[in-house]
């Protein structure tokens, strides 16, 4: 997986985590969101942070470092081990990551844009995990990704399934989410240089 991130800026594998363990992770986002844990997710930073589901649709719950839940801590120490090792083959000093459970509704997507806020690189590494048994290609969800030197040219499709996880660098990937059918999760997150 970490050669093709070097190679070509973004990478996907189904081998990394255990398909049980994942299911663990869609039942914990599953239950979390019945007991209505999520909130709309929003854009923007500071004042000008604010819903737009027209352009993003998804509800998020996020993941703290002192959470008491055993599923997501084991999450974050997978998190924790990827880091050091990205570190390991790519010298990004990363010093933490963070990460939230996804889930969007049918109708919903999130429009093309790039994981970086303008004017900061904190964000090295954007990573995915999806967590939907028995998703189909009519199901729609997909992950697209364009070209950083033409955002009208798709270069690739990931379907969100069980257990693929997505890497990619966050500063230079143009991505959306397509519009989705199926109830859609995911634990979505980056890898950051800066300190929290």
């Amino acid at each position: 997986m970490f050669a093709d991130l070097a190679e070509n800026g973004w990478a996907r594998s189904s081998q990394v985590f255990e398909k049980s363990f994942v299911r663990s992770l869609a039942q914990e986002c599953q239950n979390q969101h019945s007991k209505g844990h999520f909130q709309q997710a929003s854009i923007g930073r500071g004042v000008s942070k604010s819903a737009h589901t027209e352009i993003r649709g998804d509800h998020t719950r996020w993941i703290e470092e002192d959470s008491s839940n055993s599923i997501e801590q084991d999450f974050l120490k997978a998190l924790n081990d990827i880091s050091q090792a990205l570190n390991r083959h790519f010298f990004l000093g990363l010093k933490r990551y963070e990460t939230h459970f996804a889930l969007y509704p049918p109708g919903t997507g999130y429009d093309k844009h790039v994981d970086n806020h303008r004017g900061t690189g904190a964000r090295k590494i954007t990573f995915i995990l999806y967590l939907n048994e028995n998703w189909k290609p009519d199901h729609g969800g997909a992950l697209s990704f364009f070209d950083p030197h033409d955002e009208n040219q798709r270069i690739a499709q990931v379907e969100p399934r069980l257990g693929t996880l997505v890497l990619f660098r966050s500063d230079l990937f143009p991505h959306q989410v397509e519009k989705s059918f199926q109830p859609r999760m995911s634990l979505t997150g980056w890898f950051r240089n800066d300190a929290s």
